[in-house]
């Protein structure tokens, strides 16, 4: 297995000392680069085994959901984003999911970001924001992301309301999604000052 590169920048670690199977960022070694965390989720973190759905689950419910629907999303708002020649069976959220998990060829399941956005006016403006950033991702980069909103003040939590984009890292071929290269560049710890400069680069534009 390839160990993970050091990061040119200055990322920091945000990792638990220990796996937590109540706190899904334990199962994955965190950094943090600027305002963003970062993240790749692996087959096997110290003594987890891991799979997409599993974590996006915990993402897509962070509200326990009622026990007559198991399968209910209590997220904010939830999308995936597509890449052009993206499979449509990808499009919802537990199918990208366990798409990540069959198409998985090396220890990497998942890329992982999460934005804060604590200073926005309206939740749809931040979400726009982070939908736009994901179609960046797909039309650049030929990667698929579930784009996850979480307003923690509607159970009157103190935390801020933050985006995470769980990105499969596959990008899409011209035979489609399962048939793409891994973006390499993203799998290592160095994914996360490539994120964040191109995050960066997309709100000062808009600004």
């Amino acid at each position: 297995m390839a160990k993970p590169l050091k990061p040119k920048s200055k990322a920091k670690s945000k990792t638990l000392a220990a796996t937590d199977p109540n706190h899904p960022e334990s199962w994955l070694y965190l950094l943090s680069e600027n305002t963003l965390t970062f993240g790749v989720l692996r087959s096997t973190f110290k003594d987890r085994t891991n799979s997409a759905v599993e974590f996006g689950r915990r993402k897509l419910q962070p509200v326990q959901p009622p026990p007559t629907e198991p399968d209910a999303i209590t997220a904010e708002r939830v999308d995936v984003i597509l890449p052009e020649g993206a499979e449509d069976q990808f499009a919802t959220s537990l199918p990208f999911l366990e798409g990540c998990d069959e198409m998985q060829v090396n220890p990497a399941i998942l890329v992982y970001l999460t934005i804060p956005t604590p200073d926005v006016d309206r939740m749809h403006h931040a979400w726009e924001k982070g939908r736009a950033f994901a179609r960046i991702l797909a039309d650049e980069r030929g990667l698929a992301t579930l784009l996850i909103q979480h307003a923690p003040g509607r159970i009157s939590s103190p935390n801020q309301p933050h985006l995470h984009l769980l990105i499969c890292p596959r990008r899409t071929a011209k035979a489609g999604l399962r048939y793409g290269g891994l973006d390499n560049e993203l799998l290592y710890n160095d994914g996360a000052r490539v994120l964040a400069e191109r995050w960066a680069e997309f709100t000062e534009a808009g600004s």
